[in-house]
């Protein structure tokens, strides 16, 4: 699920898809069954889920597309867009309409059912959900561990610094969805023994305060990338290696960067080349090792100039070459003299 080197960014989100229509049909069933408002937030939740996952795949698919005269560098951004949508959706529809339904049954004074045989169909529901949502959470974190140790980097240090929203959202969408069913469970069990509705309507509006929470965390996430942020620190060191070791340059400077998509990533630069060293490439440098004192005339001096031209156009050739089998998404590159 790497945000650079990921063969497959939408597996993740497709497990998570199918776990969440799986979820919410099983906790839709057992809010029918119960009548729990925590197990009907737990339903909200797991519909907002496939919705917001739903928009990540399209993301993902739609950023993938070719540039063309257009967009000239791509649609990776959409990948940006959809995944806010996303975070709106959740904050709306996760945390708004299941916070109202949670103060709305927490004011409201009804009894509650003594628990029968639907307890034990409510308490299985929640396990194959928790299942599930353990399952795709699994996947996820597989993924992102894989990735993060390839950079040598630690789990959640990788998870922030990732250009790839996508990843942040599924992990803590899934993380969400696994705490959201433990407290609908405590909410339902504690509602039961106690006969006491107040349980079960706490557990539904700090479930709605969880979604908040997420949504409120995946749309700082994506404005990030909304406003021209620069490459990570990994792929920089990388760029910069091969800059520093490269024997015809003396320095670089005006350095620009930018995260055109989770796959798409920009660089600038001015180079500074050594001059002794060019020239020493030349068909001139043994001519004037021969003769120091050897004088060019003008066609000679245009002659020099476009064999000085010519090899720094090579060695410009040969870093980006380097830069991009280092880093296959930094896909342009602009180096000046």
């Amino acid at each position: 699920m790497s945000s650079l080197n990921n063969e497959n960014p939408e597996k993740p989100v497709l497990v998570a898809i199918v776990a969440n229509t799986i979820i919410a049909i099983s906790k839709g069933i057992g809010y029918l069954f119960s009548g729990s408002s925590a197990l009907l937030s737990e339903t909200i939740h797991s519909i907002a889920d496939v919705m917001n996952q739903a928009l990540l795949l399209i993301g993902i698919r739609r950023g993938a597309r070719p540039e063309n005269e257009i967009y000239n560098y791509g649609y990776s951004q959409e990948r940006f867009f959809w995944n806010l949508l996303s975070a709106v959706g959740i904050f709306v529809l996760g945390c708004g309409v299941t916070l109202y339904h949670g103060v709305h049954e927490l004011l409201e004074h009804s009894d509650v059912k003594p628990a029968g045989v639907e307890q034990y169909v409510i308490e299985a529901i929640l396990l194959i959900s928790l299942l599930a949502e353990g399952y795709s959470f699994s996947v996820a974190v597989k993924e992102i561990k894989k990735s993060a140790d390839e950079r040598k980097k630690k789990f959640f240090t990788y998870l922030n610094e990732s250009t790839d929203p996508s990843i942040s959202a599924i992990f803590w969408e899934d993380l969400a969805a696994i705490l959201g069913i433990l407290l609908a469970f405590t909410g339902i069990v504690m509602t039961n023994l106690t006969m006491n509705k107040t349980f079960d309507s706490i557990a539904s509006i700090l479930i709605a305060l969880l979604m908040g929470w997420i949504a409120y965390h995946l749309a700082i996430e994506n404005k990030k990338f909304l406003v021209d942020r620069s490459i990570p620190d990994f792929e920089m060191n990388l760029i910069k290696e091969i800059l520093n070791t490269n024997p015809y340059l003396k320095g670089y400077s005006e350095i620009k960067s930018i995260v055109l998509g989770p796959t798409r990533l920009k660089f600038t630069a001015k180079l500074d080349f050594q001059t002794e060293k060019l020239f020493k490439t030349t068909s001139f440098s043994k001519k004037f090792e021969e003769n120091p004192q050897l004088t060019l005339n003008l066609n000679d001096a245009k002659i020099l100039n476009d064999e000085l031209f010519e090899v720094q156009k090579r060695i410009i050739n040969e870093i980006k070459s380097e830069m991009m089998n280092k880093i296959p998404n930094l896909m342009h590159i602009e180096l000046t003299i």
